[in-house]
């Protein structure tokens, strides 16, 4: 599924009006195509939906609203038409506004008639939300803010045109009242607001209006766009097994990840790659560690190295781990490491001697934050999966700034360092060096707790060594990772995730994958 922004949806509809469907042509069919939308809803409530409150902006989102008022009062239903930032100010809706001149339609000014229209908004059967579109930044201004409450308690079936009107089409952030919609109707394409956590949640049902735009009309913003998967999209990635496999069809893992004060990275990392398919898994921890380590690790090939004082690797161990590194598929690195001199220069080391594929991920990533240019220096196929704030150590942005603007960091980043960058969180971005970006979907807040992310990097990890490309290995990941927290959630409870639980379910969710 592709995923415009609104700077991209500005650039297809000048091509297409270039390439022969006018803005006045495209407002019309949109207008008419919603119509026919909503009245597939409302006509199967009965008698009943037989009135209709349209409110209606002064920018071209209102301009469809006008088509859909036309639409709807030619098919026999009361139509009441709200003008909720005065008279239409765009050329192509002042021509769909005067199409309303002959047809029974009834016109309301809110500011002038603040009562009558939330009481016709509370009687109506459907509301229709075209105040604003994709051009919408920053707040409602406050009469509109206090109508959208007061009409929030209707019991009609609510629609809004695009994007609910007090969301940012960019945006996932909430920073602004809105109206609160059962259905959204997204106009030719997805925009990011409609999978980014927590705006896509108040989209309600969101559904796709085709206006007619040829594919020609895409092609002028080229191929750096959004993509978000479903199941049956991801499962391509995956290949059938030959009957006469055998393990070293499946890679080797090189597993470089926990220490004294972090055991459990190392055990969780390293279960969830053998339980996504990998052949083999060397699982190398610091010495001092064998015990809780080795006791709870069966499947992989455990080999402990000298620890420092401290408990960590030792740097000491490094000519060893760069030849293990060069005898494996891929290496995964960072997961409960600590963050020590000795974890640097081991990092770095393997970063500048292996041209092996590396997952890095944790105290990794915390390790290169004190050189970030060593990535640039990397002969090895990088992919990172910070959380956020190892987002914010990597790119000396704060936090807020990071959440604000996550896939155009997460873009900038994979494109100057030449890596694949999973940023993780409610929505998971997985940007590519192309200029590609993935938005995940699956996933829950059940998942946000210690270990989840060496459970990912276990899966990629594991992936990328069954011959996966690393962006393929990586989307697919993500993907996975979030069915497995879906599916704990509706065996146990929010409060019930737990990385161990999501290594348990990979079993079940990979069977999904299967060919």
């Amino acid at each position: 599924m592709l995923v415009y922004t609104c700077e991209q949806m500005r650039v297809i509809e000048e091509n297409a009006d270039v390439n022969g469907l006018s803005y006045v042509q495209m407002m019309e069919n949109a207008g008419n195509a919603c119509a026919d939308k909503i009245y597939s809803v409302i006509s199967g409530m009965g008698g009943v939906a037989k009135s209709v409150a349209v409110i209606c902006g002064s920018g071209k989102n209102g301009g469809d609203g006008y088509v859909i008022a036309r639409n709807l009062c030619e098919r026999g239903f009361s139509v009441t038409l709200i003008l909720a930032d005065g008279f239409p100010a765009a050329y192509e809706s002042k021509m769909m506004y005067s199409y309303l001149e002959d047809k029974p339609v009834i016109i309301m000014d809110l500011s002038g008639n603040y009562l009558a229209c939330v009481n016709s908004c509370l009687t109506s059967s459907a509301i229709v939300d075209c105040v604003y579109g994709i051009g919408f930044h920053g707040k409602l201004n406050e009469l509109i803010s206090r109508f959208f409450k007061d009409i929030s308690k209707s019991r009609a079936k609510k629609f809004s045109v695009d994007i609910p009107s007090g969301l940012e089409g960019n945006s996932g952030e909430i920073n602004s009242d809105y109206f609160k919609t059962d259905y959204t109707l997204a106009i030719t394409c997805y925009k990011p607001v409609h999978i980014l956590k927590p705006a896509c949640e108040e989209c309600g049902i969101v559904k796709l209006i085709d206006i007619g735009i040829g594919k020609e009309a895409y092609e002028a913003v080229g191929s750096e766009v959004i993509v978000s998967a479903e199941q049956n999209e991801i499962k391509r990635f995956f290949k059938a097994r030959r009957s006469d496999a055998h393990k070293g069809d499946f890679g080797k893992l090189l597993s470089i990840a926990g220490s004294m004060d972090m055991q459990g990275a190392a055990v969780m990392a390293a279960s969830a790659a053998v339980n996504s398919g990998v052949g083999l898994v060397r699982a190398v921890f610091p010495d001092m560690a064998y015990a809780p380590i080795a006791s709870k690790l069966t499947e992989p090939l455990t080999m402990a190295m000298i620890s420092t004082p401290e408990g960590n690797l030792s740097f000491k161990n490094i000519e060893k781990l760069i030849s293990l590194a060069e005898e494996s598929t891929a290496v995964l690195l960072g997961c409960g490491m600590g963050f020590c001199e000795d974890t640097v220069k081991i990092v770095e080391a393997i970063l500048l001697n292996t041209k092996k594929p590396i997952i890095l991920d944790a105290d990794g990533i915390n390790a290169v934050a004190v050189n970030i240019n060593v990535l640039k220096e990397s002969k090895a196929p990088l992919i990172l999966t910070p959380h956020i704030g190892e987002m914010s150590r990597l790119t000396g942005l704060t936090v807020e700034e990071i959440e604000k603007n996550r896939v155009i960091i997460a873009k900038n980043f994979a494109s100057e360092y030449g890596c694949i960058l999973v940023l993780k969180g409610a929505n998971t971005v997985v940007a590519a060096p192309t200029g590609n970006v993935y938005i995940n979907r699956t996933g829950n807040a059940g998942m946000a707790t210690g270990g989840s992310g060496d459970v990912l990097a276990g899966i990629i990890a594991s992936f990328v060594c069954q011959s996966m490309g690393l962006q393929s290995a990586t989307i697919a990941g993500v993907y996975v990772h979030g069915m497995c927290g879906d599916t704990a959630l509706k065996k146990y409870s929010m409060l019930g995730v737990t990385p161990t639980k999501m290594i348990n379910e990979l079993a079940e969710v990979l069977s999904n994958f299967e060919r």
